[in-house]
């Protein structure tokens, strides 16, 4: 699929504030209502927007620790590994999960309401998994910076 500026425009729109009414996307990109919702649609099936969400300050809705952890299986193999992204998929504290290439295999984001809950999260999810080599921990004592857009640039338009 490829993208022009107007696209990377109107993504850019959406990503700071998605709940503009469509007139007013349009008119600041200088195109109609209709061409601007067959974009919005365009962009949606090709799978370059994937869904539209709230951004919730973590702490602010109750989840006091959020962690790094590196997990570095026992023999990574492919059936292994998508066993493991199965079992991360349904863990409501995993924000994310991602394959890594390098001395661990995944890192996962994580988030919890408190210590005790993250310690149980560590033991149920990880210590207790016998496909789990090691896994590290990295507690995040603050964010300095939480950028949830993407940097999209006009020179990216093909």
């Amino acid at each position: 699929m490829s993208l022009d500026t107007t696209d990377f425009a109107l993504l850019d729109l959406l990503q700071r504030d998605n709940r503009r009414a469509l007139r007013d996307y349009a008119d600041e990109l200088g195109i109609s209502a209709p061409t601007c919702l067959r974009r919005l649609r365009r962009l949606e099936q090709g799978g370059v927007i994937t869904r539209h969400a709230a951004i919730v300050n973590p702490l602010r809705a109750g989840l006091g620790v959020v962690a790094y952890l590196e997990v570095a299986l026992v023999n990574p193999s492919g059936a292994r590994m998508a066993a493991f992204e199965r079992r991360m998929q349904r863990c409501r504290e995993v924000l994310q999960c991602s394959e890594l290439a390098g001395h661990v295999d995944y890192l996962l984001t994580v988030a919890t309401r408190d210590m005790p809950a993250f310690r149980d999260f560590t033991r149920l999810h990880l210590a207790a998994d016998d496909q789990v080599l090691k896994f590290r921990s990295m507690l995040v004592l603050r964010h300095s910076k939480e950028q949830g857009a993407l940097p999209l640039l006009e020179e990216q338009a093909t």
